[in-house]
């Protein structure tokens, strides 16, 4: 028994799961067990007709037992089926047609190996029924071995495509989880960018209130309260906008924004525009790329002139956006990474070069929708 165990325990990860693999409705064509039966039943006793009929049923429990093991187990009931199917021979030839039923499950469940052993062990009980019970009619073993052979072919070729159509579930499960991933850190890199520039801008405003409290200048205080305000209200209302997918503001009104924002806070501003129409994809990420490098002017650079400059070409998009602020090295953060992640996935290029201030300038390649 540890022989077999060991020899059928190589079994395809076919049978390392619970569950029919192999449907009820197949047991419709186990009814050719009956057509001796019933062709010849006057040669039958009551005895032996109601052993068949429990033989019959012990059978379909072996079948369901079967299909919902496990591992090696599986093995268990298959040899099970066919040392039935040889004793109830004895009295019944028409268990012949219960021999396939062991071969397919051996070929679906097991490796070539393991399958070969059941095989051979499935084919030596059809002939020891035909010597031990004089089963001597060619209908019986030609039947019976032709039936055998071609539903243990019939259960590999079952089990590869099986385990195909598993490994191409597994690998869709995979693509959608990385898809989720991806989309995770995208909407992480907006948020990012949405937010950090419009709370340095809060930020910056809220302090110059505070600098003009203190100098009793209440009346440009107020107003740069009420700019505060109005601010968090646009803030707010972007984050919604992004969340849901529902952002309508192209980019060149996004840009506008910006440069307004820009002069509000003391930057002198000049925008240059040159494009016609951009891709969806490309449009958002040059928003996303502007939006991050303004935040970061707000945030570290001491000059007071920004140039933002956008043009496209017949296959190219360019963005500049220079500032007069005497930053010499920038060490790059999530903002900058994100930004350099953004141009590497429209295979573009991202720079930062220092000349006359701090420089970016971003080439992405474009095609015409």
């Amino acid at each position: 028994m540890m022989q077999i165990q060991k020899l059928v325990a190589i079994s395809s990860s076919v049978a390392n799961t619970t569950g029919a693999k192999w449907g009820y409705f197949s047991l419709i064509f186990s009814l050719f067990y009956f057509i001796s039966l019933v062709a010849n039943f006057g040669q039958y006793t009551t005895a032996q007709v109601i052993l068949a009929c429990v033989n019959y049923a012990l059978f379909i429990g072996l079948y369901i037992l079967a299909i919902y093991q496990k591992g090696y187990t599986v093995a268990y009931p298959i040899i099970g089926i066919i040392v039935l199917s040889t004793a109830t021979a004895y009295f019944h030839p028409g268990a012949n047609a219960l021999f396939g039923y062991a071969a397919f499950l051996a070929g679906y469940y097991f490796r070539i190996s393991a399958a070969l052993l059941l095989l051979g062990l499935n084919l030596a009980g059809q002939v020891i029924s035909v010597y031990w019970f004089d089963l001597y009619s060619p209908f019986y073993l030609a039947t019976s071995a032709v039936v055998t052979l071609g539903l243990m072919v019939f259960g590999v070729f079952s089990q590869k495509e099986h385990l195909h159509q598993a490994e191409q579930d597994k690998k869709n499960e995979q693509i959608e989880q990385l898809s989720t991933i991806a989309e995770r850190e995208r909407i992480a890199r907006d948020m990012h960018d949405l937010l950090g520039h419009s709370l340095s801008s809060l930020a910056l405003k809220s302090e110059l209130a505070k600098k003009l409290i203190e100098k009793s200048q209440y009346s440009e205080a107020h107003k740069e309260i009420a700019e505060v305000a109005e601010l968090a209200r646009q803030s707010l209302s972007e984050v919604r906008h992004a969340v849901s997918g529902l952002k309508q503001q192209g980019l060149q009104a996004h840009l506008t924004q910006l440069t307004t924002r820009l002069n509000q806070l003391g930057f002198k501003t000049q925008l240059t525009l040159d494009i016609t129409e951009l891709s969806a994809k490309l449009e958002s990420s040059l928003i996303m790329l502007c939006r991050e490098w303004i935040t970061n002017i707000l945030r570290h650079s001491n000059g007071n002139q920004v140039l933002i400059e956008l043009i496209q070409t017949e296959d190219k998009v360019k963005l500049t956006i220079t500032d007069n602020g005497t930053v010499k090295q920038i060490i790059a953060g999530n903002g900058i990474e994100g930004m350099k992640t953004r141009a590497e996935q429209l295979n573009g290029e991202l720079n930062i070069q220092f000349k006359q201030g701090v420089q970016l300038l971003v080439n992405l390649p474009h095609t015409h929708k």
